[in-house]
């Protein structure tokens, strides 16, 4: 009985290894590639990118705080204002509600 079942559980294996390959939907000579621009068109436009700072280079390329941060048209009395006449307006919600 445990020759049988492991007779099947190396059939099932050596089935699933041999079609394993077949999984792929394109093969490298199989796909084509074909590109309008030239490889000089490709280079002056990879350059001007990286000039304009428009390429990531890796890790090292973190913008900073002041970078991302957006900035506050108002004036921090007029935010204390909003929020004091939402609050009594009950548009903001407290507690359980």
């Amino acid at each position: 009985m445990f020759a049988i079942r492991t007779m099947g559980v190396v059939i099932a294996l050596s089935a699933t290894a041999a079609f394993a390959g077949d999984q792929t939907l394109l093969r490298a000579d199989e796909v084509s590639l074909q590109s309008g621009l030239t490889r000089a068109e490709v280079i002056a436009d990879y350059q001007a990118a990286r000039a304009a700072g428009r390429i990531a280079e890796g890790d090292g390329n973190v913008l900073r705080p002041d970078e991302t941060q957006a900035r506050s048209t108002l004036t921090r009395a007029a935010v204390i204002a909003d929020f004091q006449a939402a609050r009594a307006a009950g548009q903001i919600p407290s507690g359980d509600q």
